[in-house]
């Protein structure tokens, strides 16, 4: 008897734990939106990632990552720009297609991660993005393979006969 109650209570107390200590899927967002404002950029960029990651896309948090296309680091605001164009709505990619200029900024970021993120997002902008093709051209020259290939990607998905062109010329030199 003593067995089986030191097992019941040990079973009770794990679903107890498990039950009143889980986050349900809108405490989740509402944390991850408070994280878009955590002093630590890691975290910020962190927290955008996981707001469009199935099963936590959020359409409610189009809104705080926005506004967080401001950030003051790079890194960050790509991953916001990122995180708005896997959401898709048409406020999150009218404010991914005002971010083009700084999604070119940042394909001259230290950070191979932030270049590959920028690439991505300018290709997911398409023809709107055309103002980047001269930089996407140059990131041809990145150290980095999945930059370049993403920068041969976005500039498919660009479309311009100028876009296309630099492309053929990249492909025909591999």
């Amino acid at each position: 008897m003593g067995q089986r109650f030191v097992v019941l209570v040990l079973f009770v107390g794990l679903v107890g734990i498990c039950f009143c200590g889980c986050e349900n899927q809108g405490q989740k967002v509402e944390r991850l939106i408070k994280e878009l404002q955590h002093r630590k950029a890691k975290v910020r960029a962190n927290a955008a990632m996981a707001l469009f990651n199935p099963p936590n896309a959020a359409e409610g948090a189009v809104p705080d990552l926005i506004q967080a296309l401001q950030d003051r680091d790079k890194g960050v605001r790509a991953d916001v720009a990122r995180a708005l164009v896997q959401i898709g709505t048409p406020d999150a990619i009218k404010a991914v297609k005002d971010t083009v200029s700084v999604l070119i900024q940042a394909l001259q970021d230290r950070d191979k991660g932030v270049r590959a993120d920028a690439t991505y997002v300018l290709g997911a902008i398409g023809e709107s993005a055309k103002d980047a093709v001269p930089a996407l051209t140059l990131a041809f020259q990145d150290l980095d393979p999945e930059v370049r290939q993403y920068a041969a990607e976005a500039l498919m998905q660009i479309g311009t006969p100028e876009a296309l062109k630099a492309v053929e010329e990249y492909q025909s030199q591999q």
